[in-house]
């Protein structure tokens, strides 16, 4: 009977314990921080940098294999290697139209921090108002997600009323 108390303490104890984000074999990461948020004017460009701690086991290689790119992400922050059309038109030297950058340093071993940084243009139409670019991380190579962290920063353009 002990038994069967201490296995249902047990049970009842990984069912309700946090579990760690998922992490693709051999990779994972940790949100580090960001530069500030900006005001922005129609045709002005200004950069965004991010940093991401690599937690995983592989070195993050920049035109390797195991390269790592900033993949922008919808609003929901799970649908990621796709961009808001209302922030596409912003790109300004991105790797793609679905992903920002690729980190600037050569290699990032595992522990140190990466740079992500990458450049927004809003066009002269855009309109007034808050404009949020989500990202997380990705293998450049699939498009597999590292570690879910739901990395936004926004740029707002003010009203000229």
């Amino acid at each position: 009977m002990r038994f069967l108390r201490l296995f249902a303490l047990v049970a009842l104890y990984l069912a309700y314990a946090p579990t760690p984000a998922l992490a693709v074999a051999g990779y994972d990461s940790a949100y580090s921080g960001e530069s500030a948020f900006v005001t922005i004017s129609p045709g002005q460009t200004l950069q965004f940098q991010v940093f991401f701690s690599n937690t995983g086991t592989l070195t993050w290689t920049k035109g390797g294999d195991t390269q790592v790119d900033l993949a922008a992400c919808l609003a929901d922050k799970v649908t990621c290697n796709a961009q808001d059309p209302s922030e596409s038109t912003w790109n300004s030297g991105w790797i793609s139209t679905t992903r920002y950058a690729t980190a600037t340093q050569a290699t990032v071993a595992p522990r140190p921090l990466a740079t992500f940084a990458y450049n927004i243009k809003p066009p002269q139409d855009a309109a007034a108002g808050v404009h949020r670019f989500n990202g997380d991380l990705v293998v450049a190579s699939s498009g597999a997600r590292i570690h879910p962290d739901g990395y936004y920063q926004d740029a707002e353009i003010q009203s000229t009323r």
